[in-house]
């Protein structure tokens, strides 16, 4: 029962999810903290958040465990209920349940969606405080946010100061950053070292010969075109389907 909630969870089949739901109460099946969860999960990753709370508060709190209020804190951030997220959050707390670092990483996406600097700090400096190791992902979400809010110069030094290797995606969110904040000289040394390490990926050389496009440098603009063509380089071409 567990792994077809999971799939229903994973393909959005809220009306199949709620058939299996059903089943479960109409055949009295034992109402596990696993089998909780996963109606927990199956609801909130399926948009039906009222419903996944609903079943998350059947639930006695003193038998819950980390994993159905991560699913539950996680579902409510991720449909943009922030403030629902924080208060249980405060209840997880209050329950004396230790948040991990998935419970961190869903209020950090939070946060940094809905453009919350000082709220997402609080978070990351907390899973430090509380001995967790922040991983790629924790990184990733604190890089975006302050891209988005126009702190690039701050995200930059942010990325030279962690202690795991930037990514790809990390640089071309700051880069995505840069540029819609006119950031375009921190833009160029962003664009050339997405280059470094996605040589054979056409988008990097387009948006680093744009950045030179937009400043009118345009010898720039050709060499970037240019080393695209020399490395076999070839663009990706768009295509639309009309029905």
């Amino acid at each position: 029962m567990v792994s077809v909630l999971s799939a229903c969870a994973h393909l959005s089949e809220l009306e199949k999810g709620r058939e299996m739901h059903d089943y479960i109460t109409h055949n009295s099946l034992p109402k596990t903290l696993v089998l909780q969860t996963s109606l927990v999960d199956m609801y909130a990753k399926c948009g039906a958040v009222e419903e996944a709370l609903k079943v998350f508060r059947e639930f006695p709190v003193e038998k819950t465990d980390v994993l159905i209020w991560n699913a539950m804190i996680g579902g409510l951030s991720t449909h943009g209920l922030l403030e629902e997220g924080l208060h249980l959050f405060a209840e997880m707390q209050k329950a004396r349940i230790k948040p991990d670092e998935i419970t961190y990483l869903c209020l950090l996406s939070a946060c940094a969606h809905r453009g919350l600097v000082n709220e997402a700090w609080y978070f990351f400096v907390c899973l430090e405080k509380h001995a967790m190791a922040a991983k790629s992902e924790h990184y990733a979400c604190l890089v975006d946010m302050l891209a988005r809010a126009g702190q690039v110069a701050e995200a930059y030094e942010f990325l030279g100061r962690m202690p795991v290797e930037p990514t790809p995606s990390m640089l071309g969110a700051l880069f995505s950053g840069c540029l819609n904040h006119k950031r375009l000289d921190l833009a160029e040394v962003i664009g050339r070292k997405l280059i470094e390490m996605q040589p054979d990926n056409d988008g990097r050389y387009v948006g680093l010969a744009n950045v030179y496009a937009e400043v009118r440098r345009w010898d720039e603009c050709r060499d970037t075109r240019g080393a695209m063509e020399r490395k076999g380089v070839k663009k990706t071409t768009g295509y639309s389907l009309v029905v």
